[in-house]
């Protein structure tokens, strides 16, 4: 699997992992969703951004990144 493909779905399972926190808290359950997500996020975006060959990632070339990754998945 492609290293950029990997970090944006680390970067999508943190928000989630907030979402799932908040309504385990909400219903006074045990957020293990969300600690399942935010680990498997974190390890997934860490992983990209140690192995990337130009040293990591910066924020403003994010959405550029994402545009051509949805590209190459619709082409």
């Amino acid at each position: 699997m492609d290293r950029d493909l990997l970090f944006l779905i680390g970067l999508v399972f943190l928000p989630l992992a907030f979402v799932a926190l908040v309504s385990a808290w909400a219903d006074r359950r045990r957020p293990w969703a969300a600690l399942i997500l935010a680990g498997l996020g974190a390890a997934m975006a860490g992983w990209a951004w140690l192995t990337h060959p130009d040293g990591g990632y910066d924020l403003a070339t994010l959405p550029d990144m994402a545009l051509e990754i949805v590209a190459r998945l619709v082409n």
